[in-house]
């Protein structure tokens, strides 16, 4: 019956992926703990909800379509923090490109050789690659290498949620406080799940995460054919 009214309701899955949101979001407000993260919250909601009650993916994923289509401009409306700390961000360019550099080339390298390890099958590998970067440039990338894009999808979601999640974490073990350095962090590795948990803690970690998260996607676009001609 639920497929049914999916099929027929233009909106329903919207309606029901904004209330596990915001069901979410209550939660984190209440108990403010790395766990309570609203979008790992929301999300978990969400696949019980469809596992619950037995729905087709397809159809759920038809009637949120336009979760999917504001995607790209919210991406694209990051730039905001990043014009108003563009004087800052200039002094540290430098510090940008090879912390970024870096970034993809480790991510890289960590999921070929796990690839390795566990004896994934080209495929997968292949649908692993862009998990560091924003969804946007994941889907399109994956899929000019061959990869399948629901793993993408997945791929980079964990990447943003656990990002969020032990961000705060690792940045107290490693006793990191400078700004620049967690925003730089949060965008290349959890791309723009962590610039939204950056601009919380400041506009200047919100715009290095936001410069990070599109200078990490453009240097992936180049990285990751390389990557795939190295795993055919």
């Amino acid at each position: 019956m639920l497929n049914e009214l999916l099929e027929t309701t233009k909106y329903l899955g919207l309606a029901v992926s904004l209330g596990a949101f915001m069901i979410g979001l209550k939660l984190s407000k209440k108990y403010p703990y790395a766990f309570t993260n609203p979008l790992l919250i929301g999300t978990i909601l969400v696949i019980g909800l469809i596992l619950v009650l037995d729905i087709e993916v397809a159809n759920f994923q038809k009637s949120a379509q336009v979760l999917s289509d504001l995607l790209t401009p919210a991406t694209i409306c990051l730039a905001v923090p990043v014009y108003r700390q563009f004087k800052i961000l200039r002094e540290n360019s430098w510090v940008v490109l090879i912390s970024c550099l870096v970034g993809m080339i480790s991510g890289l390298v960590t999921i070929i050789g796990l690839a390795l390890i566990l004896q994934m099958s080209e495929t997968t590998t292949l649908s692993t690659l862009a998990r560091s970067i924003t969804m946007a440039i994941a889907l399109d990338t994956t899929e000019l290498i061959g990869g399948v894009a629901g793993i993408i999808v997945a791929g980079v979601i964990f990447a943003g949620i656990f990002g969020t999640v032990v961000s705060n974490l690792i940045f107290r073990i490693f006793r990191i406080e400078e700004p620049i350095a967690k925003g730089l962090a949060m965008g290349a590795a959890s791309h723009a799940m962590g610039t939204a948990e950056s601009l919380k803690a400041s506009e200047l970690q919100g715009a290095m995460s936001s410069l990070a998260m599109v200078v990490s996607g453009v240097m992936m676009v180049g990285l990751i054919p390389l990557a795939a001609l190295f795993v055919q």
